[in-house]
């Protein structure tokens, strides 16, 4: 029989990364502590997950910000005139 459980932890407030046995240790709200064993080619893997959503937040605020830009141009334009 196969079980399974998911855990739903809350906001995350740190995290460590054991260099010696490749354990993952991550905190949450209210102190609490979730450990994993990660192997090299999980490790490989989140890393690249979260770099694909690190550029992909990135990538959002350049687009915001050059949004903004252009409406902060725009509005002093309408100011000179």
């Amino acid at each position: 029989m196969e079980m399974k459980q998911v855990i739903t932890a809350g906001k995350l407030t740190g995290s460590y990364m054991s260099s010696w046995n490749n354990e993952l240790q991550l905190t949450v709200v209210g102190g609490h502590e979730i450990t994993v064993k990660v192997g090299e080619d999980e490790l490989r893997d989140l890393a690249d997950r979260l770099n694909e959503r690190i550029v992909s937040i990135d990538k959002e605020r350049a687009e915001e910000a050059a949004s903004n830009d252009r409406l902060k141009a725009s509005c002093e334009e309408e100011e000179v005139e």
